[in-house]
């Protein structure tokens, strides 16, 4: 909801993922796909679920963007790997992936959400540093608006 908020507009549908269908994203040329990372770097059923929908359809030229929620203190050799798992898929399906953040500001061991030192999207961490989370969700959107373009 901080995201939508942040984006200013009404017109930014919410999706969520337990509801959704893979043939909805195709009316959309602009995305924007929140996940959390569960357990040890695990997908959320319900995306794993989502996701395995993904093969049926071609998604060449839909820009999306990513965040992902995770827990760097007690997971810091798996955080927000479920995020860059995503990522993959989407890569595979011809997505464009925009909105990569810096890693700077974070304390993890590893993650699959990093890519040439930026994680493949905005990684909050709402148990450790939930004071950052609002001038991330700023700076983030107003990162992604431009890209969005």
């Amino acid at each position: 909801m901080r995201i939508r908020q942040e984006l200013g507009s009404n017109d930014v549908d919410l999706i969520d993922v337990a509801e959704a269908r893979a043939d909805e994203i195709l009316k959309y040329q602009n995305l924007i796909m929140g996940i959390p990372t569960w357990g040890i770097g695990e997908l959320q059923d319900d995306w794993a679920d989502f996701l395995e929908t993904f093969h049926e359809y071609d998604y060449s030229e839909k820009k999306v963007a990513l965040f992902g929620l995770g827990d760097q203190e007690s997971y810091p050799d798996t955080f927000a790997d479920a995020m860059g798992r995503l990522y993959d898929i989407l890569i595979d399906k011809k997505f464009l992936v925009i909105g990569q953040w810096s890693v700077s500001g974070y304390s993890f061991m590893e993650s699959y959400a990093c890519r040439n030192k930026q994680f493949v999207g905005l990684v909050l961490d709402e148990e450790n540093q939930s004071n950052l989370s609002e001038e991330r969700i700023v700076s983030w959107v107003q990162q992604i608006a431009s890209e969005f373009k």
